[in-house]
């Protein structure tokens, strides 16, 4: 890699990592990309040599969001059965979900997943890391049998993943008027107690 290139690899990951601070901070409306280009020491040229627009930065933080999961599925904690592995690892999304990323920026990324239909839908694409973890839980408490076979795991997840998006955008819906982190951990936990054997 020539050093023009990782120049352009550092300004755009500075761009990028300027954004996440500041949406998370000031909300993704409240951010302009003055405000972004300052944080980041970069200019407009800059910016826009990397992204079309404000919004084209969320696709390019779903890296920041499986990095999340990664570390997740690498901890080395002990848990009583499968079920209850699949129950914190639902419980560390919607805790990052409401925490970490919050309301105004999950809406965000909603809304520009669903506002026409070009746009790419990384929150469904399969090869994202959250969908390698989910299927290597579940596969795990087939394995078990503590899971039904009934359902293929490919099926479960997709099943419980409907689940969780209906949740976190009935919160975002409902300008987070109710605690997502339980009501959500409470509904899982309904579906989960179907897949159990």
């Amino acid at each position: 890699m020539n050093k023009r290139t990782q120049q352009a690899n550092q300004t755009k990951k500075r761009i990028i990592d300027s954004a996440r601070e500041l949406f998370v901070e000031r909300g993704y409306y409240g951010v302009t990309v003055e405000d972004i280009i300052k944080k980041a020491n970069s200019s407009k040229g800059g910016f826009y040599t990397h992204f079309k627009t404000k919004e084209e930065l969320i696709i390019n933080m779903l890296p920041m969001v499986d990095e999340a999961y990664t570390s997740f599925s690498q901890s080395n904690k002990e848990y009583e059965s499968v079920n209850d592995k699949i129950s914190s690892f639902i419980n560390y999304v919607f805790v990052m979900m409401e925490k970490d990323i919050g309301l105004e920026f999950i809406s965000a990324i909603y809304s520009s997943q669903i506002k026409d239909l070009t746009t790419q839908r990384f929150l469904i694409e399969s090869d994202r890391v959250y969908y390698h973890v989910f299927n290597g839980l579940i596969e795990e408490g087939q394995g078990k049998g503590e899971i039904t076979k009934d359902l293929s795991a490919e099926d479960i997840i997709s099943i419980i993943t409907t689940c969780i998006r209906g949740v976190i955008y009935d919160w975002c819906l409902k300008k987070g008027s109710f605690n997502l982190v339980s009501y959500g951990n409470n509904l899982i936990r309904m579906m989960l107690n179907q897949i159990k054997l």
